[in-house]
């Protein structure tokens, strides 16, 4: 499994609020790189909620036997991508049309195999007063968790809840093949960013991911995982999502900052 991560800092606010935008790159993206997704895109713009400054739009496709999942914050001036699929791409393609679509002044990528742990950066440490968010990931072989829609359904359904997180819609759940095996994707967007799964029937595998755009409790929120999600863990890996963003962030400042500016210029006796 390739998961490719973006995470952009200082971006243009009217771009992170463009849902038009956001639907074109979720369509056309994977279309040019040749990946197939099984749905059409789904988008949630979160303007409404208990922290106002999480302001900005969710969005996510599901492909063959991943996602591609995209949360800007505009508020914040930052955006997240994640692409994760089983089929092959060209990462550095991937790259180069988010940062034409959505420019920012600092952006960080890595590509990650899910099976190799050794292809995880190792250089970057967590600081929960620099970083944005913590993102764990969670691969599971022997899996003995849910794995009817049904079933997965009602557990995503709940779980947000039982970890501490903000649900915002219910789970979306999908079924498709991937090179002749069945697999079982299921999504919820929480106000913290997302969780997802994806459940491989043949092999007998399943790969959890949860983005939040703030700190929990790591020892506990996993172990409630590890229950919900029985099996034999092969890579349990927290990284940094926005890595240093409190030192770099810029928060939007009042409309009348950028519209009265050229009044300064402006000569005066």
């Amino acid at each position: 499994m390739n998961h490719f991560v973006l995470d952009a800092f200082n971006g243009y606010r009217s771009r992170l609020d463009d849902i038009l935008l956001v639907q074109e790159i979720l369509e056309e993206i994977p279309e040019k790189l040749g990946v197939k997704a099984v749905m059409p895109p789904f988008l949630l713009p979160y303007y409404n909620g208990v922290v106002p400054e999480d302001c900005g739009i969710s969005a996510f496709v599901f492909l063959a036997g991943g996602h591609f999942t995209i949360h800007t914050f505009s508020f914040r001036e930052v955006y997240f991508v994640d692409f994760l699929t089983s089929e092959p791409f060209d990462a550095k393609r991937l790259e180069d049309l988010l940062k034409q679509t959505l420019p920012a002044e600092r952006i960080s990528t890595f590509c990650l195999e899910r099976e190799r742990r050794e292809s995880f950066p190792q250089d970057i440490k967590i600081n929960e007063a620099l970083d944005f968010g913590p993102h764990l990931f969670l691969d599971i072989t022997d899996y003995q968790g849910p794995k009817t829609m049904d079933e997965l359904f009602a557990c995503f359904d709940t779980m947000p809840f039982a970890i501490g997180m903000t649900p915002i819609m219910r789970p979306y759940t999908v079924k498709n093949i991937v090179g002749g095996e069945k697999v079982t994707s299921i999504i919820t967007m929480i106000a913290e960013s997302h969780i997802s799964l994806h459940y491989f029937e043949d092999s007998n595998r399943a790969y959890l991911d949860l983005f939040s755009c703030r700190f929990f409790n790591t020892p506990e929120v996993v172990g409630k995982l590890k229950q919900l999600f029985k099996g034999n863990v092969v890579n349990e890996t927290l990284l940094a999502r926005g890595s240093k963003y409190h030192k770099y962030k810029r928060v939007a400042p009042a409309a009348a900052t950028y519209c009265r500016g050229w009044q300064e210029n402006v000569y005066r006796r």
